[in-house]
This record gives C-alpha cells, structure tokens and sequence, in this order.
C-alpha cells in the first residue's frame, strides 16, 4: 500500500457523496484534558499563520466489497465518531490575553454526533471525482475548525458491486496506525449494519486521556533528565562536514552528471508545493531476500535499510555517517492499541558503521550506533527542547521505517485499492522518506523542496535503489567513497516548523 498525495490515486468516476458529522453548537463543553504536545504546536501553527494556512490533512481510502447502504453508511460513520474521542474534541481560539491561554479543547458526547449526506455529483468523470474530493479535503479540513474528520463515497459508474470510501482527518487527530487501523475498523463496522451481526472490534482509550497524561509528563522533566542528556549529546556531537549543525540535514553533495535519475519526481517544481513521490524499491521477492541478508548476517532489516542509506551517503557526500530524526509510535499501552489520534513521538539517529568494505560488515554496527537514542522517545520532545535551546526544532531530514506486513487485512489492500494519502504541502526546506514493507514489496515514499534540491534527492534515492538491487542480486555489496562534500547544503539548513506527518 503506497503513501501517497490524493493526485496520485487512480479515482474512479461515478457519484460523489459527502458524509460531514454534524453537533449541535449547544453541545460543546470545555474539557479541562490538556492538547498533546503535538497538537498544540499544529494548532498555534495554524492561528499563526491565519489565511496563510494551508490544510494540511492525511487520509485513507478504499474499496468496500459491498453495495453501497446510504443509511447503513451513516450509521457506521456515526459508530465510528462515537467509539473514539480523538473524533469528538476541537479547540476554542482565545486573544493571547486570555487566561485560560491561547487555546481550551472543548468536547462533545457521544449521543451528540450525527452524519449529513450530501451530493456532490453523478456520473463525474474520474478527473472530475480526483479534482472535487482534493478540493473538499482541503477547504474543509483544518485544526482550528470541527470537524476534523470528514468521509466521501464514489460509487463507480457501472459498477454496483462495491463503492470507495476516502477520508481526510486533520494530523492532530490522526496519525500513520490510525490510518491503516481504519480501513478494517470501517469495513467492519459497515458489515456489522449491513448484516445486523456484531462487529466484534475491541474498545480502546481515549487520545484525550493519554495527551493529558503526556503533558503531565512533560511537566515532570528537567536538566536531570536522561532524555535531555540524550537529545543534548546528539546536537552536541561532532558533525560530519555532510550535515551541519544544529538539526540533522539531508545529505550535501555535487551532483555528478552521470548519476541514475531511476526515481524522479511525481510533481513539477516551482509551483510552490514541495515535490513528491513514490516508488517501488523492491517487489515481496526480492524483499525477502533482502531481508535473509539481513538475517544471515545475524541483524534485521531495519539495520539493513539505514546500512543501504549509509552506503549511499558515501557513494555521493564520502562519509558512511548519517544522522537523521525517526518517527516512533507512543502506543506505549494496551488501551491506545488502535485508538485514533496523534500518537506520534520523534528520536534522533546517529547511523556511524565505522569504515566497514562491505554492506555485510557493516549491519552490527549499524544496529548498535542507530539504536543509540532509542529510549528518548518515551519523552516528548518539546519540554526537551526547551531545555537544551528552544530554537532547536526539528524534523529536517526524517527517515520512517516500519513493516505492515502484519497488520491485519494487509492482504486485501491490493485487491481493495487501499492507499494511505497525505496532502500537498507548502514548499519547505524538509526532507521526508518513509520506507514501507508490506505484502507486495518495499516502497518509499518522499517529499522534499521543489527547487534545485530536487535533484539531489532523486540522486539519493536512486543510488540507494541501485545498492538495494546489487544486495538482492549478489547477496551483499561493496562500500564505495565518492568525492568529498560540496560547500552548498542542498536544503537550507534554516529552521523547519512543519509537523511530522507520521
């Protein structure tokens, strides 16, 4: 299942319905639960930056193999709103004077949710679905303005055998899981109406309850904190000439004329978005044979994926070091298992294989030196930040790794045509990649600035393709040092604002 923009997705033509939540404003309460760190840093963001903001959404969508049922859909949608909390919460804008602050998260209850269905159009053609549904997520979907979570059907042309189901949620109530876990959650909850039978899906917590236990958390660290020396001693180290300090950066390097372009942008340059694209680096074979490389090395294939990255570093910038910022999920307890919201911690990377020949010898060290800050990510970030230098800010340069081979109805996803999507985003001087193995393969996904840096990325990317290949063909792969760093930072190592969107 590919991650992503909703222009990327091959939408069907046919009828288009909007599903919208509806409360009545009487309904909304203030709730004393405090916004995760996460969510507040979104929301400010967005009273910030006022008419200037731009939706900033991620979403799923797929095929429901029924006929479409427009009461059975409604009430499955209001099912779905009432088992999660995450679904029912906003905030309310305040001056700066104000002395409950700038934002108060505000609630409503359960019984208080219904669904709208209304029309947007028969018969469209596909361009015509794709344009409209864009433009709907984007106008819609906000921080600042409930609700956060919106649903559309497009019931094929000729085809009354099943339908496609998209939403969009504003990050601050969803994250990378949330998206995945809802493409089961839905479908069976849409069966359990149809059918009459019960769904049999498991309750979980509330993302309310963990973002004021997180905050408190937040309360609790000072200097002293093992997290704090942690993160301190990341920034702190000696950098190599490829990556300048204070935030972990994309790579600097010439360009060299001859270099493979095999992944290239899905998005043209300069039109004030940043690019974006998605790949296929491996199929499920070669995955697995990568993956026994891997194994027979005595490691995983996580140390094999940032040791492929490390080797690419020294192809094109002459150091095997790299250092970037990863994701890590903070469903740290059973109760937030597939709960919605913004469970989203970060960590620093420090990738340092020493001077290894080969791919094979360097996946222990990999393993070891990656796995250096690991524990930081029980802390949230932004008190940490605060601490060792509030203009610290990352993401810079993000590297997500994770397999959903696993996750439960991964098989369907193809047949289904399930995919994960993001929206565009304003050009910016971050670098995002976000490595994917799931049934069918391995995939990469990235967004990056539309500029001159483009090419760069797209250098980076196809040379860590092109070791990705020699390591399944041969069973391992040589290190090779190219010419040392050029003086220019291919992204600007000026402060970057925007938010994971993991």
């Amino acid at each position: 299942m590919e991650y992503t923009e909703l222009t990327d997705y091959s939408m069907p033509g046919g009828t288009v319905t909007a599903w919208e939540p509806q409360v009545d404003a009487e309904e909304w309460l203030t709730d004393s639960r405090q916004l995760s760190y996460m969510h507040l840093e979104h929301a400010r963001r967005a009273v910030r930056e006022g008419s200037d903001w731009y939706s900033q959404w991620i979403g799923t969508a797929f095929r429901i193999e029924r006929p479409l049922d427009r009461e059975a859909l409604s009430r499955t949608l209001v099912a779905w709103y009432r088992r999660h909390e995450a679904f029912r919460t906003s905030v309310r804008v305040h001056e700066p004077e104000h002395l409950q602050g700038d934002l108060t998260r505000i609630t409503v209850s359960a019984d208080a949710v219904t669904v709208c269905e209304k029309a947007f159009g028969a018969d469209l053609a596909p361009t015509e679905v794709s344009d409209l549904v864009i433009d709907y997520f984007n106008r819609t979907v906000t921080p600042l303005s409930w609700p956060h979570c919106i649903a559309v059907t497009v019931e094929p042309t000729g085809d009354d055998t099943g339908f496609l189901l998209a939403f969009a949620a504003d990050h601050t109530v969803m994250d990378a899981y949330t998206q995945v876990f809802a493409i089961r959650e839905l479908t069976a909850l849409y069966t359990a109406e149809v059918s009459g039978e019960p769904h049999a899906l498991a309750d979980f917590g509330s993302y309310l309850d963990f973002s004021d236990a997180e905050r408190r958390l937040g309360e609790q660290i000072d200097a002293n904190n093992a997290a704090v020396s942690q993160w301190r001693s990341f920034f702190d180290d000696t950098p190599t000439a490829t990556q300048p300090e204070p935030i972990p950066r994309f790579p600097r390097f010439d360009v060299p004329a001859d270099a493979p372009r095999t992944i290239t942008t899905n998005r043209v340059p300069d039109n004030g978005f940043q690019a974006t694209l998605s790949h296929w680096l491996l199929d499920a074979t070669e995955t697995k044979a990568f993956d026994a490389v891997c194994k027979g090395a005595g490691s995983s294939m996580t140390a094999g994926i940032y040791t492929a990255l490390s080797m690419t570093s020294a192809a094109l910038s002459g150091t095997a070091d790299l250092r970037f910022i990863g994701p890590v999920h903070t469903r740290n307890a059973i109760e937030w298992g597939e709960a919605v919201g913004w469970f989203v911690g970060i960590i620093p990377v420090a990738v340092r294989p020493g001077q290894p020949s080969r791919f094979t010898d360097a996946l222990t060290a990999v393993a070891a030196t990656s796995a250096q800050y690991k524990a930081v990510g029980a802390a949230p970030f932004a008190p940490v930040a605060e601490l060792i230098g509030g203009d610290v800010t990352p993401p810079g340069f993000v590297v997500s790794y994770i397999d959903l081979r696993h996750a439960e109805g991964a098989a369907e996803w193809t047949p289904r045509q399930a995919r994960v999507l993001r929206s565009a985003t304003r050009d910016a001087d971050e670098v995002y990649f976000w490595i994917n193995r799931i049934p069918t393969g391995l995939n990469v996904s990235a967004r990056f600035p539309a500029d001159a840096s483009a090419e760069a990325v797209e250098v980076f990317l196809s040379t860590f393709h092109q070791i990705l290949k020699k390591i399944v063909a041969d069973g391992d792969c040589e290190y090779v040092y190219g010419p040392a760093p050029a003086s220019v930072a291919v992204v600007d190592p000026g402060q970057s604002s925007a938010a994971l969107s993991n």
